[in-house]
């Protein structure tokens, strides 16, 4: 199926940058990481080019917007396609369309005009494409719900031996950021109030151990929290350097990637299970603290209980491998094309 011809549609720059590069950027989120990574492991089997005419420029207007991707004419037997192109975009007979849908922020309707009648028509959409792939069934099942008939659960995947290090880095990362060493080390997650970091600062604050956060900004400067900007490398050796991590969300998450990645360093997740969350940590075997008041118990439970709970997540995801994601999306594609 290689002459097979697949275009993906994104309006973020740092996606189509990061499928031009063949890597995943530092400023790229879990969403994004997510669908370039599809991109690059669908080039595998099939002809696959990322559009560059979706992506919406600065300070592009949404009408302005509309009115070019209404002009676009499209050159592949599948288009794959985020939000924004779903919306704005036209559909062309002959071409099968696959949308790729990490969650919806409900809570954003409530904002303006315009976010009540992009969801309304995203929706509507939706419901008419011929495959939604999501990442967990909390998504597909909510999915069904607005009259998605055809939904496909594929799971964020990693490859395992990135997450193998030595032992003597993380010592050295350690000693380079000043991490202490003789009491407990939490990471709380990317350093923003949507990801719950001031409510579990709010709820450890005081249980004696070290906090981190990261995230490419610091969207919590007010927090006395230790906050690093890393790349890749450095990011992994500190979540080898934690005992736990810790995320909070207050938004519906698709999955979590953070907590997914930690469970592959073998260290324990603590969680509310927002949105599809709460499959990742209950495949997972890992605990569910639903309030941050519940967190300091949890907490120590978690600590005392380490290697159990390490072991657990490990055996879990170590199962979403880059081979289970490829195989996944190019049955996905090859579904729709049957049809």
């Amino acid at each position: 199926m290689k002459s097979m011809r697949v275009l993906w549609e994104s309006k973020t720059p740092v996606v189509s940058e990061c499928f031009r590069l063949g890597r995943i950027l530092p400023s790229a989120n879990g969403g994004n990481a997510y669908d370039v990574q599809a991109a690059l492991q669908l080039s595998n089997d099939f002809q696959v080019s990322m559009s560059s005419a979706t992506v919406k420029r600065p300070g592009e207007a949404a009408i302005a917007y509309w009115a070019r991707l209404r002009k676009l004419e499209e050159s592949a037997e599948v288009v794959i396609r985020e939000p924004y192109p779903i919306v704005f975009g036209r559909f062309r007979p002959g071409i099968r369309y696959i949308a790729m849908i990490h969650h919806i922020d409900d809570e954003l309707t409530r904002k303006s005009v315009f976010h009540r009648w992009y969801f309304r028509r995203l929706k509507k959409r939706l419901a008419v494409m011929d495959l939604v792939v999501t990442v967990s069934e909390f998504w597909a099942g909510y999915l069904r719900a607005i009259g998605c008939k055809n939904v496909r659960v594929i799971y964020n995947a990693f490859d395992p031996t990135e997450f193998t290090v030595n032992p003597s880095a993380v010592a050295e990362f350690k000693s380079k950021y000043l991490i202490p060493s003789d009491r407990p080390v939490i990471y709380i997650g990317n350093a923003s109030r949507q990801k719950g970091v001031y409510d579990v600062y709010q709820a450890l604050k005081d249980k004696g151990y070290h906090l981190l956060m990261s995230g490419p900004q610091n969207h919590a400067p007010d927090l006395p929290v230790q906050y690093l900007q890393l790349e890749r490398a450095d990011y992994l050796l500190m979540l080898h350097a934690c005992d736990a991590v810790v995320c909070m969300s207050r938004m519906r998450e698709g999955w979590n990637r953070i907590a997914h990645e930690a469970m592959l360093c073998r260290v324990p997740v603590i969680g509310n299970g927002s949105g599809g969350m709460l499959e990742l940590l209950q495949g997972g075997g890992q605990a569910i603290a639903k309030d941050s008041l519940a967190l300091p118990q949890v907490v120590d439970n978690v600590l005392r209980h380490r290697e159990e709970f390490a072991g657990a997540g490990y055996e879990y995801v170590s199962r979403f491998d880059l081979e289970y994601f490829k195989n996944q999306w190019a049955t996905a594609v090859n579904s729709v094309v049957r049809r």
